[in-house]
């Protein structure tokens, strides 16, 4: 058996009483996994299996299909998203970016602590408080530290874009306040990162 820390990006019913979740680990990159019985009325055995959860599991791999999932421990909920229309969406859209550009056993340390701190920031937005960065900005974020983390990140001649996109993708790591900018400017620098995305996203 194997432990990872997972935030769950995608929830499908599967079978009668079984649960099917896409996932991203730190250490596994993708992960399916199947929760046997967690849609069982009487006693769900995996209360904790929702989208934008944060997870301490065990799981047993798979050559063939998803994997099993053994226990899991909540240890963030970012519930909140789902308060807001437009931030639950928009954070939907960032699942699907990070599922898109992720790979089973592909170690994401970068996009997940990344991940971690934008879906908090939009937690945060969602409740009217204490976020250290827009909607807009987690956008931003989360594709710059995905392009880093694959090497898809170009050189740039301005040694102030570079030290500008480097003080983004540390503070996504660290969860801190981002380089100050013209609010408009993330929206901007979105649709710029995503000519550097190898498919539509």
């Amino acid at each position: 058996m194997e432990r990872t820390t997972i935030i769950v990006l995608r929830k499908t019913p599967f079978r009668e009483a079984d649960v099917m979740i896409t996932a991203v680990s730190p250490d596994w990159g993708k992960l399916e996994l199947v929760g046997y019985g967690a849609q069982s009325i009487s006693g769900r055995k995996f209360p904790v299996l929702d989208c934008f959860n944060e997870l301490e599991i065990g799981f047993e791999p798979s050559e063939k299909g998803a994997a099993k999932l053994t226990d899991a421990e909540l240890i963030t909920s970012f519930a909140p998203i789902a308060d807001r229309l437009d931030i639950y969406k928009l954070s939907g859209k960032i699942a699907n970016f990070v599922l898109n550009n992720s790979a089973p056993e592909l170690p994401m340390a970068i996009v997940y602590d990344t991940l971690r701190h934008v879906l908090g920031n939009l937690a945060l937005n969602a409740a009217n408080g204490g976020a250290l960065w827009s909607p807009e900005a987690c956008g931003a974020v989360i594709k710059l530290a995905c392009l880093q983390e694959n090497g898809l990140l170009p050189e740039f001649e301005d040694p102030k874009v570079s030290a500008f996109f480097d003080a983004v993708i540390e503070a996504g790591l660290e969860g801190a306040p981002l380089p100050q900018c013209a609010p408009e400017y993330w929206s901007k620098l979105t649709l710029y990162l995503n000519t550097l995305l190898p498919r539509n996203n």
